[in-house]
């Protein structure tokens, strides 16, 4: 529960403390006065968006504090994932904005992103204003409502879960099919690409070889010419060659060995020679004859050879050995095209297997869905058949989706609320609703119910009385009462009937100090109560008879 709150430099309100009592509260005041700054602070506790504009004017800061006792496990569980110690079940919230719109949110003294803020705000309290009418009224929301009341956080996870998978297939088999048409062009491209670069049969090292060979071939005159002298001077021609006057200086230096060992020596080594020159003329003589035909043809295949792969190059600009790398790539990549058909089969096979996953759950999720519906409808006829509204019908529709589209991340069902009247007509929407009292009252209902379902250890209405008065006014206390045995529960009311069933009043009044209104919350009690119901109640002038009635609806306590 809430045991105080503590605000500061709010709006109008410079500075207040508030403790609060178990039960049923109410705050009253007259218009003005500062209730509605209140309930913004404790909005903002609530993890609500902030404004500057709440910063009052002057000042640099702005700051609410929240004190709660007896929390829940389930609360004390949140704050141990968030690192956050809880010491006796007590808990501090402190929000705090400054005139330049910055926020800060820390619980029991530890700074936290104001999502964390706000998810353990939300277990600990719970505000219900008229905005929330509206909201009630946009049949957007009826599905989580529905889901919330039900407890099928577990289920929708589960569902969440397998349609992500469908989801993901969906996706991905959409994304190849699409991928197919372009990939049906591309192939084209990529046939002719690898018939291109195919048809070349290139090779690492062919251009540089190619090369050397066409240099030979332009100079094959030169070379047949140059070495044939080589040879002749050599080994051909006449008598008188080089071999020929080698043989004769190795022979002559021979005849002199048995004069000297010297000379024999020169023998050996002139003979040497000999041989090493006679390789080389026959080396040159088989260089000038090493290719096999015309030089002239041959050197026209070549250049052929060598404009083909410069073509290429340029085509693709790209060396010989990036062409080899693009032929390699191209073939692997029309590989994989042509695979395409066999992985939108298999693809195809994983969507159905995941779609059936998915409406399986969705199935389990809309049981516990129709369930709730039922149990939700009739719950709140009976809080209707109390305000006064015996013979209307609310009722929770769950109608299940048809077609491919059917299946969304919410399930496969539209839920909506509906109301008819006592004359027997149809349900309608809840938004067809003419009558603010008779909205009040739906709203209430769906609110009270919706309330015990949670679990919130404290409750806010803002003005649920709106547009109603009387009996209606006053069983709509008695309710507010009966739910304060469960839960703390406040009321910011108008209404005389209401306030009077509280088991703790607070007043909220605004007065001038130092040419500044400045709004303050203090509790009263006997006479002083008496006084604000009177006024509630009355009119400019509070009468005896308006005292009176004050004062009978605080002693009806048989009405409960």
């Amino acid at each position: 529960m809430l045991c105080s709150l503590h605000i500061e430099n709010m709006a109008v309100i410079k500075s207040c403390d508030i403790n609060f009592s178990p039960g049923f509260t109410a705050l009253t005041g007259e218009t003005g006065a500062g209730k509605s700054i209140i309930i913004d602070s404790i909005g903002l506790l609530c993890g609500s968006r902030s404004d500057k504009s709440f910063v009052r004017r002057g000042e640099e800061r702005a700051l609410v504090s929240g004190f709660f006792a007896d929390v829940g496990a389930s609360v004390c569980d949140a704050l141990g994932e968030a690192g956050i110690s809880v010491e006796d079940g007590e808990i501090m919230l402190n929000r705090t904005l400054t005139s330049d719109g910055r926020s800060a949110c820390r619980v029991n003294g530890k700074q936290v992103p104001l999502a964390v803020f706000r998810d353990i705000a939300s277990r600990l309290i719970n505000i219900h204003g008229q905005q929330d009418n509206w909201a009630l009224l946009d049949e957007k929301c009826h599905l989580a409502l529905l889901d919330k009341y039900a407890g099928a956080t577990e289920v929708l996870a589960d569902y969440r879960a397998a349609y992500e998978q469908y989801s993901k297939k969906r996706s991905e088999l959409a994304a190849l099919k699409i991928q197919m048409e372009k990939d049906a062009e591309e192939q084209d491209v990529l046939t002719y690409r690898l018939n291109d670069i195919g048809s070349a049969k290139l090779k690492l090292g062919e251009e540089e070889k190619l090369l050397e060979e066409r240099k030979i071939l332009q100079n094959a005159e030169k070379i047949e010419k140059q070495s044939g002298l080589v040879y002749r001077a050599i080994k051909g021609g006449d008598k008188v060659n080089a071999v020929y006057l080698l043989d004769r200086s190795v022979a002559a230096l021979n005849s002199l060995s048995s004069v000297s060992e010297e000379y024999s020596k020169l023998a050996e080594r002139l003979e040497s020679v000999k041989y090493e020159i006679e390789d080389v003329a026959d080396t040159a003589l088989s260089l000038a004859g090493s290719y096999d035909g015309d030089p002239t043809e041959l050197l026209t295949r070549l250049e052929s050879r060598l404009d083909k792969i410069e073509r290429l190059q340029k085509k693709y600009r790209r060396d010989t050995e990036g062409l080899i790398a693009l032929y390699d790539e191209t073939k692997t990549r029309l590989e994989r095209l042509e695979h395409s058909e066999g992985d939108i089969e298999m693809l195809e096979k994983e969507l159905s297997a995941a779609k059936k996953l998915c409406s399986e759950k969705g199935a389990v999720l809309s049981a516990a869905r129709k369930k709730a519906a039922d149990e939700l409808s009739s719950r709140i006829c009976t809080e209707l058949a109390f305000l006064d509204m015996p013979n209307v019908r609310f009722t929770v529709f769950v109608d299940p989706r048809n077609g491919d589209d059917a299946l969304t991340s919410d399930g496969s069902d539209d839920v909506r609320f509906m109301l008819a009247g006592s004359g027997g007509e149809a349900p309608s929407p809840l938004s067809k609703i003419a009558s603010g009292g008779e909205l009040s009252r739906v709203m209430l209902a769906i609110k009270s119910v919706f309330a015990e379902a949670d679990g919130v250890g404290t409750v806010i209405f803002d003005e649920i009385d709106a547009g109603v008065s009387g009996k209606t006014a006053r069983k709509i206390g008695i309710k507010l009462k009966n739910a304060a045995e469960t839960s703390q529960v406040f009321c910011v009311t108008h209404s005389a009937q209401i306030a009077s069933l509280a088991a703790s009043h607070l007043l909220v009044s605004k007065v001038l100090e130092d040419d500044r209104y400045s709004s303050s919350v203090r509790e009263i009690e006997g006479d002083e109560r008496v006084s604000e119901l009177s006024r509630i109640l009355g009119g400019i002038n509070v009468t005896d008879a308006q005292r009176k009635a004050a004062m009978d609806l605080l002693c009806a306590e048989n009405e409960i």
